[in-house]
């Protein structure tokens, strides 16, 4: 936003509205009688970054179709993690305090009430970890922190028989078993490539 000139900085305004701009479509689209659904992911180090920028006009918005009654029904948010970690490669005890540290800004900025609403997560690039013990430790951890369901790629889950899910648009069970034959289980969202 300071240097217009550089780069692609010339996108700054446009990168913030996106930002900003579903405070003014789901009011605007209630108001016309419609039933908007939206889900919102947005990372730490974005909401930190929004704030550090002065950018509050983005909060007031997001705020209102966070807190207010009206509008909550049509907004569901995603937990995220602080930055970008990527479960494969990130030890589970790093990626919990990514996640704590979101939940507890998120809760600075929208309140404890909300943030008890949150109750999908949306791990970044949806990665999910493949070695069992790994798997079961960050589903397990997830569950910890209160959520209750998982957003996954269609093309990263499988059925135990090897074969891909079948019914893809209906909630599924995540089960990860450790090498010692503990389980943890979520569901599971798939988000299929239709979806983009």
């Amino acid at each position: 936003m300071d240097n217009p000139n550089i780069g692609d900085n010339h996108n700054a305004p446009m990168f913030h509205w996106c930002y900003k701009r579903m405070g003014e479509f789901i009011p605007q689209l209630l108001d016309e009688g419609r039933e908007p659904r939206v889900m919102l992911d947005y990372s730490g180090t974005l909401l930190h970054g929004l704030l550090q920028m002065g950018l509050h006009d983005v909060f007031e918005d997001l705020r209102r179709i966070t807190c207010e009654l009206a509008y909550r029904r049509a907004v569901e948010w995603l937990g995220s993690a602080w930055g970008h970690p990527v479960a494969p490669s990130t030890p589970v005890q790093d990626y919990c305090l990514h996640v704590k540290a979101w939940q507890h800004h998120f809760a600075a900025i929208f309140g404890l009430e909300a943030l008890r609403r949150v109750r999908g997560f949306s791990p970044a690039e949806m990665a999910l970890p493949n070695h069992p013990d790994v798997a079961y430790e960050f589903v397990r951890m997830l569950t910890e922190c209160g959520y209750r369901w998982v957003l996954v790629q269609e093309h990263s889950v499988e059925q135990p028989d090897g074969r891909g899910p079948e019914r893809k648009h209906l909630p599924h069970r995540l089960v990860c078993r450790n090498s010692e034959g503990a389980e943890a289980s979520m569901l599971a969202i798939i988000k299929t490539q239709g979806s983009d």
